[in-house]
């Protein structure tokens, strides 16, 4: 039995390199168009100050929280599509896109209130000076009113993913990147009759933007161009699907959220060492990200393989696609370590002319892209796992990777050894190398097989 995405692609029965690239491609432009804008926004906000820029870099964690939570849900939603198209039940399909949703909702709702009420208490714990906090809760508090427009896109995406549509997401994307970057210096330098708004004039622009987005994948949907469309009439609240969406979405999402967590406690490592530090920490992390999209990327694309054959039962095609898609990002991933070693002080000059911020960025990006090199594998095993339904493994390395590596060893090199923003770099790289390999032994014992339930 042939599954298809929208593409005409043979998920169940094509050659896996070629799937693994079709599906991908689409997410990876998504990703670098998305990134490319956060670069871009945080290059204008560095014209405007140091203290913009650093303002910028602490909202990273709090966004990110949100992110982490859209993102698990959908990994949970898109696993769960995948899977019951896998086994051909459409309908079955359908009524987890609706509950999807139904979760996405309540969760904006709530995160949106303690946004609003917690937000400057989060800034001033970070320990960033208060001209930081002020602008940071400035760009926040207009931020927060999107968190529904965010989840609400990453389930109409995951949605798309779990039937093999990454090309709709994409088109999107784009447009919605694309006014953007024309809003954006706009709004926070003015023009003609619209006055200069500052860092508030970034978040103004980043509402719109999302929203147009949101209402682009809306169109797609309302025009029954999907495979999988939510129910409205006829919608039946199914206990069984919630809760085989939160099987893989609340791990994936803790996962994430802890990810939130230990950037938010190494941002005050950083932090330590004054706004410059975090200004440097905010701009080098940005370009590192890039280096990460396309483990991302295929990451995704193995969920959508993994969970279409798993409902199949073709546990030797699942094994191949895990080994085709480390195989291929390792590959890719050492020249791009490569390029961003090489050329990291030419990097850090666009996003400012201070020479303080640029030599501390180009240390951070003269050690921490080694672990572009390490990253795929435990990311790959991890979308395996939640492609057969099971979202625990992916918490478990996490955690390991962050709370049992990176986090101890940053701290106990920059303070206890004394050798302070460098020996925090390095804790990226120790913890990634040791993740792997532990992540390649779980895989091994083969307990990704045992069918999970739906």
């Amino acid at each position: 039995m042939k599954r298809f995405s929208k593409e005409n692609i043979d998920i169940t029965n094509g050659n896996i390199k070629s799937t693994l690239i079709a599906l991908s491609t689409p997410v990876i432009i998504s990703m670098a168009l998305q990134t490319a804008f956060n670069i871009i926004d945080a290059i204008f906000l560095g014209r405007l100050s140091a203290d913009a820029l650093a303002a910028i870099s602490i909202t990273f964690p709090v966004i990110f929280f949100i992110i982490a939570i859209g993102a698990g849900i959908g990994i949970g939603v898109t696993s769960l599509i995948a899977r019951y198209i896998g086994k051909n039940q459409i309908m079955d399909a359908r009524q987890s896109a609706t509950h999807g949703l139904i979760l996405s909702a309540i969760i904006s709702i709530v995160t949106t209130a303690l946004g609003l009420y917690y937000i400057e208490q989060i800034f001033t714990f970070m320990g960033a000076e208060t001209a930081v906090i002020s602008l940071a809760k400035s760009y926040m508090t207009i931020i927060i009113y999107n968190f529904i427009i965010i989840l609400t896109v990453f389930i109409l995406n995951s949605i798309l993913h779990g039937e093999g549509d990454t090309l709709t997401p994409m088109k999107a994307l784009v447009i919605s990147v694309s006014l953007n970057i024309i809003l954006d210096p706009i709004l926070i330098f003015g023009y003609w009759i619209i006055p200069p708004l500052g860092i508030e004039g970034a978040a103004i622009a980043t509402v719109i933007s999302r929203l147009f987005g949101l209402l682009l994948i809306l169109h797609h949907f309302i025009k029954k161009r999907a495979k999988v469309t939510p129910i409205i009439r006829g919608f039946n609240y199914l206990p069984k699907i919630i809760k085989n969406i939160l099987k893989v979405g609340i791990p994936s999402s803790l996962s994430q959220i802890s990810m939130s967590i230990a950037f938010f406690i190494l941002t005050s490592f950083v932090a330590k060492f004054g706004t410059p530090a975090i200004a440097a920490f905010g701009a080098a992390n940005k370009l590192q990200t890039i280096g990460i999209l396309p483990s991302i990327a295929i990451a995704t694309a193995v969920i959508t393989i993994v969970g279409q054959n798993a409902g199949l039962k073709k546990y030797d095609r699942i094994e191949t696609t895990v080994k085709t898609a480390i195989k291929l990002l390792t590959t890719f991933m050492i020249p791009t370590a490569i390029i961003l070693i090489t050329f990291r002080n030419q990097f850090m000059t666009l996003f400012t002319d201070d020479k303080t911020v640029i030599s501390l960025g180009s240390e951070f990006l003269k050690i921490v892209p080694i672990e572009l090199i390490f990253i795929p594998t435990g990311m790959i095993i991890a979308s395996a796992f939640q492609g057969t339904g099971k979202g625990t493994p992916q918490l478990v390395l996490t955690m390991i990777r962050l709370f049992i590596f990176c986090i101890p060893i940053a701290y106990y090199l920059a303070f206890t050894k004394a050798m302070g923003l460098t020996g925090i770099w390095w804790s990226f790289v120790i913890a990634a190398a040791m993740t792997s390999i532990i992540s390649l032994a779980w895989f091994k014992t083969g307990s990704w097989k045992k069918e999970t339930k739906i």
